[in-house]
């Protein structure tokens, strides 16, 4: 099993440098933080030059200023945490930004398994006091269902509706081909998962176990999302002066105008983000608009009187491509939509390119006016005034 084990890392890391880093705990737990979108609640503590290397080099992807190259991406990611001391090199963790590119380092001294059961805990009550992340292409809310088979059963757990996290043990029997399949699989796809793979090895019962191996965090007052607790509706009944009002048809959409006749025209009112059932979404967006199709969003949390949250259906919106003839040519005309209804026209585009012109109109005039007036300000030769004398007394 060693044997197999050490082709599985040494093909996962093929792109990766032939002598691994070794780093600290507690820098392990600042990288693992920043690729899960948890950094806000991690500080870096007397920090020094070879730590921020290591978490500026396997920390992830940045965000681009306004969003300009990867504003569109997913930000769903994958924490694999394998902990049965099948890694008796040392604890490993192999990380994969979804383009291609692996890279992998040691942790240095191995935590226990509670405090890394602790960590991954904590990991998920941070991730949970988050609000929702914006994706109006529905890419972060499928991830779960398309890596769903590829995991044992109720192993794969989905918290806030983008971090998927994979805990696994000796009880699971997961070969290494089948962590193969499902590491190819989220690295095969064009927006891949970004995914983080930690091994951790067998827990050493004669070492000596630090307080807070992992360092010190900082933890939200809202241990629950604010998804996980849906508000309900208040409602009174008071003694109808006159003729009682009508009874409302369906309220398992709130807040919307419950008054739509036309299933045709345009959406009206606010609409939420999920709706129960596949028929209610079909019903209250129209369709789609006529722009999509409802499609199930994520499950579920819990079963039965346990249940936590419902399945959330919504619309996944698809561009409409026109093909407009000039002459002898075909030209196609690509219009993106989004919003809970595919109801509203995506001009992001549009504006970017008339802020680019306008900021470059405005940079070249000013420059112009600016180098008139440095012109100007500038003195005469005195070569020009040499040759010209004053008026001859007479």
């Amino acid at each position: 099993m060693k044997l197999s084990w050490g082709f599985f890392f040494s093909s996962l890391s093929c792109t990766a440098t032939a002598a691994r880093p070794s780093v600290s705990p507690n820098t392990a737990r600042l990288i693992v933080a920043q690729r899960l979108g948890l950094s806000r609640f991690h500080s870096i503590e007397h920090p020094d030059a070879e730590s921020i290397r290591h978490i500026n080099a396997y920390g992830g992807r940045q965000p681009k200023l306004f969003g300009a190259k990867h504003s569109d991406r997913s930000r769903a990611h994958l924490l694999i945490w394998r902990e049965d001391g099948l890694a008796s090199e040392g604890a490993t963790v192999i990380i994969s930004d979804g383009e291609g590119r692996v890279q992998d380092f040691e942790i240095s001294s191995a935590p226990s398994p509670a405090d890394n059961a602790r960590l991954i805990n904590d990991f998920i009550t941070q991730a949970e006091s988050l609000p929702a992340p914006a994706d109006p292409k529905k890419r972060t809310y499928m991830s779960a269902l398309d890596i769903e088979h590829l995991a044992p059963a109720n192993k794969l757990h989905t918290h806030n509706e983008y971090l998927n996290i994979l805990r696994l043990d000796k009880s699971d029997n997961m070969s290494t081909e089948d962590l193969q399949t499902l590491f190819g699989r989220v690295q095969g796809s064009t927006d891949g998962l970004t995914v983080t793979f930690v091994t951790m090895p067998a827990s050493s019962h004669h070492s000596k176990r630090a307080a807070n191996p992992w360092g010190t965090y900082s933890l939200p007052a809202v241990n629950r999302a604010r998804r996980e607790n849906p508000e309900m509706i208040l409602s009174s009944n008071p003694v109808p002066s006159s003729s009682p009002a009508p009874p409302v048809p369906n309220l398992e959409d709130f807040p919307v105008y419950t008054n739509q006749a036309n299933t045709t025209g345009p959406v009206r009112g606010i609409l939420p983000s999920c709706f129960d059932t596949m028929a209610a979404c079909e019903k209250r967006t129209h369709g789609c608009s006529g722009h999509g199709e409802c499609k199930l969003l994520h499950k579920g949390r819990g079963s039965g009187s346990e249940k936590q949250t419902i399945d959330c259906y919504g619309c996944a919106c698809s561009p409409t491509i026109v093909e407009i003839e000039k002459g002898m040519e075909t030209a196609r005309k690509v219009t993106y939509w989004g919003g809970p209804a595919c109801q509203k026209k995506d001009i992001s585009t549009e504006f970017w390119l008339f802020v680019v012109v306008g900021v470059t109109l405005a940079f070249l005039i000013s420059s112009g006016i600016g180098m008139l007036y440095s012109m100007g300000a500038e003195e005469l030769p005195s070569v020009i005034g040499a040759g010209v004398s004053g008026p001859v007394r007479k």
